[in-house]
């Protein structure tokens, strides 16, 4: 070889990028190039044929490849693209591809091996990223479409296969079918495509189509994915089926505003209805008219014939108390058997008067139920805007009065709101009074009643329940005495004895050794509207000395209606006492979607209207699961109240529901008879 040809040779050995090598048999290296060594994270050859002396141990991540690169020479005296994991110098890991071939001397013995080495690590990490999204799109969720910028369907997934039920040989090759005819003007649909050529991307909902024609809701995110020149390649589509949970949201919806007995509007949705009738009075200069409406015979009913037949009833009533009103007005239920309508744009007081009278029309015929003729009239008391309130709160509570008067005087038809009504109600001063007594004295006392996991059969907690032993009046109910206390401003005095005793008894129990996780107290509306609570129970957690985790504050949703972000704002000072918040009889209020996710809560307690029926109701199971999976989407724990039975406790579990309280588990139990049943249920877990 001449010399030319020689440092030819050389050059290309010592400038070559591509890493190139002779060894031994055994596996040390003969001869290296500066590539080599590079890629092998050495300085240069000379440090890398001294510092790597054992190919198979120091070189190979998998010894055994050595191996098999060994055996191939061995047999084929050749090796090409010979893929292999490799350590570094700095001990990271590449991927190489190796092409060699065996040196032999005269007598056919293999001399050395020498070849070459490329660094693959790239490109198989490019593979490796292929196989992923290959992976991906064949089994996620959502339905994936890859259309060309013609909108000619280039592949589709499986997922979507499943979603739309088209066969793939359908689709492709064919103009892309999205839409549900009709559910969109072209417009919104060219906007689709042109906001994803110019901004890159489109994110939306849209009406789908399956393949039998059915529409379905769906999210729909449509990308633009371009060459790096620049050019519109294709766009990718992604799509996925959310009827479900439109559906659901709707059901939620309704549940916040609609009884879901009568269909007619709740409490909340009545109460706003008001309040917008007050706006367009105000500026109209005219009046609102206010009419509650409280059944007088519906207890007897319910006694009589049984739950069903007073859930008849009050269905009769919803049916005629809307056939005796205008299209402008709203007829509502409040609860039980209660109703109330607003009528907007009174002329005068006599406006008020011809509509209650045909109310009474309406409601002095016959309710036919199980065959039987029942006669079921209403209390009625009418308050007027502006005349008798300012608020659609206070014109609630004057038209409740009105009624209240009318119900102790059966013989007046319907009764007027006046000023000085409440003075004049000797039952409820008496009863102001006497309360007023038992907040100084000691009449008031506290039930607990417990709180049970089903799987487990551990009581998990109590809630704290006050009862008013009256000297003369014996136990008062608290559905008597609680209303007149929010009325008076009392409830603030009671809720501080409550709070504070509950957890005085918390604090003895935790010393004294009785497992109990926790105790719930409930709180007023007009409590958590209070300037003062976020104080009151930072005081009597530190006064009590109890871990405010071991303390669960339960609020209706009616306490949130109004100024949502005051609501926020008191929730947030509560979580940051550490106590857990719950919100009590959820489902029959407020139960808004989008207020609801802002509120730090804990617990949703699904109200014992719920339960009632669950055996028997095709409804309520429905109601139940999607209020655990509303709650499991939020991150709430759930409990059911009012289980009073093995079957209902089943039906709960098997919405994975597996808290309650309830009779089946026990009624409020005084302090004793409680420690003694909480002792006795952690001996039988033990046992």
């Amino acid at each position: 070889m001449s010399q030319e040809t020689e440092e030819q040779y050389r050059s290309i050995f010592e400038n070559a990028i591509e890493g190139i090598y002779q060894t031994t048999i055994d596996g040390r290296y003969l001869r290296v190039n500066p590539a080599l060594a590079r890629i092998y994270g050495y300085d240069n050859p000379h440090e890398l044929i001294h510092g790597l002396t054992d190919i198979a141990g120091q070189l190979y991540v998998d010894p055994g490849r050595r191996e098999a690169f060994a055996d191939l020479m061995a047999r084929q005296d050749i090796v090409k693209n010979f893929e292999a994991r490799v350590y570094r110098r700095d001990g990271s890991i590449i991927w190489i591809s190796e092409n060699a071939r065996c040196a032999r001397d005269g007598q056919g013995n293999i001399r050395f091996y020498e070849g070459t080495v490329q660094d693959i690590t790239e490109r198989k990490q490019h593979e490796e990223k292929i196989r992923l999204l290959a992976t991906v799109f064949e089994s996620v969720a959502d339905g994936i479409l890859i259309v060309e910028p013609d909108l000619t369907v280039q592949a589709v997934n499986p997922a979507f296969v499943s979603i739309a039920g088209f066969d793939p040989s359908e689709l492709l090759g064919q103009p892309l079918t999205l839409f549900a005819p009709g559910a969109h003007d072209r417009a919104f649909v060219e906007t689709i495509w042109t906001t994803a050529r110019h901004a890159g991307a489109w994110q939306g909902e849209v009406t789908s189509m399956r393949r039998t024609g059915e529409p379905f809701a769906a999210s729909l995110s449509v990308t633009a994915v371009r060459s790096p020149t620049g050019a519109l390649e294709h766009f990718v589509l992604t799509l996925a089926d959310i009827s479900q949970r439109k559906y659901q949201e709707h059901q939620i919806r309704y549940q916040a505003s609609f009884d879901r007995l009568t269909d007619l509007p709740n409490r909340w949705l009545v109460c706003e209805r008001l309040e917008e009738a007050i706006l367009r009075a105000q500026r109209a200069r005219t009046k609102v008219a206010v009419v509650f409406i409280d059944l007088n015979r519906f207890k007897q009913v319910n006694d009589s014939l049984g739950h069903h037949a007073g859930d008849e009833l009050l269905k009769m009533v919803a049916r005629r108390l809307r056939n005796s009103t205008r299209v402008s007005d709203t007829v509502g239920r409040l609860g039980g058997d209660e109703f109330l309508i607003v009528a907007p744009d009174a002329a005068d007081r006599g406006a008020g008067t011809r509509l209650v009278e045909k109310i009474q029309y309406s409601m002095s015929e016959p309710f036919t139920i199980r065959g039987q003729e029942i006669y079921c009239g209403g209390s009625v008391g009418v308050a007027f805007y502006p005349d008798d309130g300012d608020s659609a709160d206070e014109l609630l509570r004057n038209a409740d009065l009105a009624m209240y008067h009318a119900k102790r005087n059966p013989e007046r038809r319907f009764v007027y709101y006046e000023p000085g009504m409440r003075e004049q109600s000797g039952f409820h001063l008496g009863l102001e009074n006497d309360m007023r007594r038992a907040i100084a004295g000691s009449e008031f006392e506290l039930h607990f009643q417990p709180k049970v996991d089903l799987d487990t059969r551990q009581v998990i907690g109590a809630e704290a329940l006050i009862r008013w032993r009256h000297p003369t009046r014996g136990l008062v109910s608290p559905a008597e005495f609680i209303p007149i206390a929010e009325e008076t401003g009392l409830i603030w005095e009671i809720g501080c004895w409550t709070l504070y005793e509950a957890c005085r008894r918390l604090a003895g129990w935790t010393a004294s050794g009785l497992s109990l996780p926790s105790v719930s107290v409930n709180l007023s509306p007009r409590q958590f509207q209070d300037a003062r609570l976020v104080g009151l129970v930072t005081s009597v957690v530190e006064e009590t000395g109890i871990d405010p985790s071991r303390l669960e504050l339960e609020l209706t949703e009616s306490a949130m209606i109004g100024d949502i972000e005051k609501a926020v704002a008191i929730l947030g000072g509560l979580k940051d006492i550490g106590v857990r918040l719950s919100i009590d009889d959820f489902g029959t209020g407020y139960s808004s979607l989008a207020y609801l996710k802002r509120f730090p809560i804990d617990t949703l307690k699904i109200d014992r209207s719920f339960v009632r029926d669950i055996v028997k109701s095709a409804t309520d199971p429905a109601i139940v699961s999607t209020i655990v999976n509303l709650a499991e989407s939020l991150g709430f724990d759930t409990i059911a109240e009012g289980v009073e039975t093995e079957q209902q406790a089943t039906i709960l579990r098997n919405h994975r529901c597996s808290r309650i309280q309830g009779f089946l588990i026990s009624r409020p139990l005084d302090v004793i008879s409680f420690e003694t049943f909480v002792r006795e249920s952690s001996a039988a877990a033990v046992s």
